[in-house]
């Protein structure tokens, strides 16, 4: 061999062994960058299916390549908007590669966003399908098999927060109505912290409650009147349905539930089949949903000592649960991660959600669904304000001690808090409130002091409303006035007298405060019309929207007739002279 040749032969070792030092020392990121995207596999995959078994073994080290090339595939059909064949291709990807997290948001967002919105907003119920079968994949699947992934926990709870919780879908409502119906068959209306403990205390199993003689002898009943219920596997889901549609059994089965009704074995059973729902048909960890009611809970206006349960037919609380079990078991406190910090985020802003309208009505239409509303639940406002204040404790240390934009929300949160407790009639919590802005928040991050929290309390709530009323013409102020007037009639309507009155108040000192900046108090000239031509639109307009049951607005007039008898012969009065202004228009047109 020639000498050209060894030193080409050396040549070629000395950068094999660069190159190997230098693919070395790169293996730590590659490893670390591997973790973050949850492909590293610390434990087998257990309760599997086989193909999923097979196929993460037999294809070997070529499936990285294939589940590369598939991946491009999809994302492109996602571009093109072919989403029912990237779905296909999407769960290819996730029987290959079940550790690849980002795959199992994509088919999930895909379903939930996509797919659901490609079906006519005319069938409500093909989209809710569509959004539950997305959010099902990513918490019967998904999560079962990448438990330490926190980017499935945020993209679960970011489909609960805004997809059903949010207004961006056409058919929102009817998702918010069906998630609240789901859970309150299994948590009923209001549900106490007492309740919560007793399915708490259930067993898991069917046989640990087989041991009570009085329960087994009531399933050997049901079991005599209808076979159906023969089948331990279906028993509890053939149970719930027999109580809430009776008629798709022998009328046997539901004569035994009648012969049980208020005995203990009835009582009891039914707790378990309850709290066995919720465990494997919703997933949730019944002792986690109760610290979160602990945690997190409203509390009493009237006894700060007295924190309720979160309201679980709100989808923002489903959406907190998620991503707060996430940060529990995927989070990684003494790191600054921004998948972290979103998925805190989405706590907080599920919190504000409840804070803002988290009061769940649904209201109930002879042989129709319920129609649902939300509205303000200011008990939400401690919860809300606690995990604040945790956060701007977490990232201080993270953001050299001063974290501006969450310092800076928290201080906009108190001056809106503030102006809603006093609207609400709380007017000793706003005052406390407004003490405490001022003690941590005087102080500018600048240095300097702010001049509006040195005045007394009226004339910052004054302030506060004339800053929101700023700029706004007569036509605005009108239109404005008369919003807030039926928001008033709409609480009234559902016996949320409170409330009512809150935005009678609001609607008073929004007339007075423009009426005052017009130049004077006489209504009628340059300023305002009356106030009771106000009430007199809001009225008519509430009773002309369709979007109230038309049941509700009738039992507004006969409420406000028998409860109310001057503001009714004011409307009365309003209406007369209305009718007499119109006549007198028409005929003045005929000349």
């Amino acid at each position: 061999m020639k000498l050209k040749d060894w030193l080409i032969i050396l040549f070629c070792l000395i950068v094999s062994g660069v190159l190997l030092t230098a693919a070395s020392m790169r293996t730590e990121s590659v490893r670390t960058a591997r973790e973050d995207m949850g492909l590293v596999a610390n434990t087998s995959l257990e309760n599997a299916p086989p193909s999923l078994a097979f196929a993460t073994v037999a294809m070997g080290a070529f499936r990285g390549l294939i589940v590369d090339i598939l991946w491009m595939r999809a994302d492109n059909l996602k571009q093109e908007g072919k989403f029912f064949d990237a779905k296909q291709l999407a769960e290819w990807i996730t029987t290959l590669q079940p550790r690849f997290a980002a795959v199992w948001d994509f088919h999930a967002w895909n379903m939930a966003y996509n797919i659901s919105v490609a079906i006519p907003n005319t069938q409500p119920e093909e989209r809710w399908r569509w959004v539950q079968n997305g959010y099902e994949l990513l918490r019967d699947r998904a999560i079962e098999i990448n438990p330490r992934s926190i980017l499935l926990y945020r993209s679960l709870a970011w489909i609960f927060q805004h997809k059903i919780g949010g207004v961006s879908d056409d058919s929102h409502r009817y998702y918010k109505r069906e998630l609240a119906l789901s859970i309150r068959d299994f948590l009923g209306k209001n549900p106490s912290s007492d309740y919560f403990q007793s399915l708490i205390q259930q067993p898991r199993t069917l046989e640990q409650l087989l041991a009570d003689e009085k329960i087994s002898s009531f399933l050997d009943e049901l079991q005599q009147a209808d076979e159906t219920f023969s089948d331990k596997s279906k028993l509890v889901v053939n149970y719930l349905t027999l109580r809430k549609t009776p008629d798709r059994f022998k009328k046997e089965a539901f004569g035994v539930v009648d012969r049980y009704r208020g005995t203990e074995a009835l009582e009891q059973f039914d707790l378990f089949a309850k709290a066995r729902q919720l465990r494997d048909v919703w997933k949730f960890d019944l002792d986690f949903m109760n610290e979160l009611n602990q945690t997190y809970g409203p509390v009493n206006l009237d006894d700060p000592n007295d924190r309720l349960p979160l309201n679980w037919e709100h989808p923002a609380t489903h959406a907190m649960y998620w991503a707060a079990l996430g940060l529990k078991k995927a989070g990684r406190p003494e790191q600054y991660r921004i998948d972290e910090k979103n998925t805190d985020r989405i706590v907080f802003h599920s919190l504000q959600m409840l804070y803002r309208k988290g009061k769940v009505v649904l209201y109930d239409v002879p042989g129709q669904k319920p129609t649902i509303y939300s509205i303000p639940d200011l008990r939400m406002f401690e919860s809300c304000d606690q995990f604040w204040k945790k956060i701007i404790e977490k990232y201080e240390s993270f953001e050299g001690g001063n974290p501006k934009a969450v310092k800076g929300g928290h201080k906009n949160f108190l001056e809106n808090a503030i102006l809603q407790f006093y609207q609400a009639g709380h007017q000793r919590k706003a005052m406390k409130l407004y003490r405490r802005l001022q003690r941590e928040h005087l102080i500018d991050p600048s240095g300097f002091k702010r001049q509006e929290y040195t005045v007394p309390f009226m004339s910052f709530v004054r302030n506060r409303l004339k800053e929101e009323l700023e700029g706004i013409g007569i036509n605005d102020a009108v239109e404005f006035i008369v919003s807030v007037l039926r928001e008033s009639y709409f609480f009234y309507a559902i016996h949320n007298d409170d409330e009512a009155a809150g935005r009678e108040n609001m609607a008073q000192e929004i007339y007075d405060i423009h009426q005052k900046s017009m130049g004077g108090d006489e209504p009628g000239r340059m300023g305002l019309p009356p106030m009771v031509w106000f009430r007199y639109q809001a009225f008519v307009a509430f009773l002309n929207d369709s979007a109230y049951p038309e049941q509700m607005r009738s039992s507004l007039i006969g409420r406000i007739q028998v409860e109310r008898p001057e503001l009714f012969e004011k409307l009365r009065k309003q209406e007369i002279q209305f009718i007499e202004q119109m006549e007198k228009q028409r005929q003045e047109q005929e000349r």
